[in-house]
């Protein structure tokens, strides 16, 4: 293997152990001449200050000792940074888009992706763009913190030595949705990456559109289940009436039909909707006439098709602490949940009832209100989860629960309150997420 690929992030983590214990020899020597010296020359010792004047052997060492070690501390850095930044020959090379809150990647022979794929065992080199303000890919599994400048390409390259799924994340603050600037590598065998380079991407209809809505960075501001952001829903678009701001500052109402959603697309801006801050991109040229057809279409179909409400409970966290067999851990079972019934304690007061559909979305909202008796309050909020998502949660609860009603078509009883009771939440016996925390692989968005 060239050994620049196999010391470029070790060197990275030398350099700061280096650093690092530097730093904490150095704390720990003047914090112990400090405290020799308060002893050594108190009052008590030393009524009488001595004067001191003149020590060449102390000087040279004063002014020796630390050259040295800021040299060692910048050739150490240094050589770091040469293997961070010389990019091996043969390197596969990657066109990385940053903009306002997205990443796209783009392959030779011009797939795209939002996921960054690479083979494993094999050198990337990122060719890096921003098309709106300064960001930073910033991908610490491979120690990149690379600023992505408007109007000039920075790069940076990387090696995945192991399978699996590597965050990135978006060093640079810039805008409202900052911290939703996610995505990951996904490093995978050369015969996997070829496979999936080599796939026919989606063809018309929908799932072509959603793609697209997906790696031009619309999904960063828009949702497509209702669910607020930095732009409008795009649920149910079609027919829709705006209250539309001009830029003179005129505000007239319209309905939402194909031309207004192009024009709000690829120009002329029509307008800012009412209550929305004026950062929508102009995708003229970005977009060819069939990508601006197929969002259109997949925008006109309707909302998408829910998520596995199993997945779902796994990806965010449920699974951990829920079973699914009848088997009590660190929360109830999942198994019979709804239509069992429970007693919910606040303080001294407690509250026997059935556990509903709403009653889980309560619980999803606010959990810190009520629990459980006999589990611990440990239960996390998740105010951020799609209704698609809560839907296919619900579903996925009520086929482990055979005696329970079925949902509305629609789960047209999801939005609304609890009709039965007043608690705002619940835990414990019928906790419904079981994650204990967050962070990026495995929390709510």
């Amino acid at each position: 293997m060239n050994p620049q690929i196999a010391d470029a992030v070790a060197s990275v983590d030398r350099t700061f152990l280096f650093i690092f214990g530097v730093s904490v020899v150095i704390l720990v020597g003047i914090t112990a001449a400090m405290i020799w010296f308060v002893f050594r020359y108190s009052r008590k010792r030393n009524p009488r200050p001595a004067d001191f004047d003149g020590n060449l052997l102390a000087e040279i060492t004063w002014t020796v000792l630390p050259t040295l070690l800021v040299l060692g501390m910048f050739f150490s850095g240094w050589s770091s940074y040469r293997a961070l930044r010389n990019v091996p020959p043969g390197a596969m090379e990657v066109k990385v888009t940053a903009r306002m809150w997205s990443w796209s990647f783009e392959y030779a022979g011009g797939k795209k992706s939002a996921v960054l794929w690479a083979p494993v065992g094999e050198p990337v080199k990122l060719s890096m763009q921003s098309t709106d303000v300064i960001h930073g890919f910033f991908a610490p599994a491979f120690r990149i913190k690379q600023d992505v400048v408007p109007g000039m390409t920075t790069y940076a390259w990387f090696q995945a030595d192991a399978p699996g799924d590597y965050d990135v994340f978006c060093s640079v603050y810039c805008g409202l949705q900052h911290a939703k600037m996610l995505t990951s590598i996904k490093a995978v065998p050369r015969e996997e990456f070829e496979r999936w380079l080599n796939a026919a991407e989606p063809g018309a209809g929908p799932a072509a559109g959603k793609a697209l809505l997906d790696s031009k960075g619309c999904l960063g501001c828009h949702s497509l289940d209702g669910s607020p952001g930095a732009g409008p829903t795009l649920q149910d678009v079609f027919g829709r009436e705006v209250a539309i701001l001009a830029p003179d500052g005129t505000r007239r109402t319209l309905v939402a039909d194909r031309a207004y959603v192009r024009a709000s697309i690829l120009g002329p801006d029509p307008g800012v909707v009412e209550g929305f801050a004026p950062i929508m991109p102009m995708y003229a040229g970005q977009l060819t006439d069939l990508e601006t057809e197929q969002i259109l279409d997949a925008l006109e179909g309707g909302a998408p098709p829910l998520p596995d409400g199993r997945e779902v409970a796994d990806q965010r966290g449920c699974l951990g602490c829920h079973s699914t067999d009848g088997t009590i851990t660190v929360g109830p079972s999942f198994k019979g949940l709804l239509g069992r019934k429970t007693v919910l304690q606040h303080g001294s007061t407690s509250h026997e009832m059935t556990a509903d559909r709403q009653y889980v979305l309560d619980q999803l909202r606010d959990p810190d209100s009520f629990r459980v008796k006999g589990f611990d309050p440990i239960m996390p909020a998740y105010p951020d989860l799609s209704e698609p998502e809560q839907e296919a949660l619900l579903r996925f609860l009520e086929s482990l629960s055979p005696g329970a009603a079925p949902a509305a078509p629609g789960g047209a009883d999801m939005p609304g309150g609890h009709q039965g009771h007043d608690m705002p939440g619940g835990r414990g016996e019928q906790d419904m997420a079981g994650g204990h925390g967050e962070h990026p692989g495995h929390s709510a968005p």
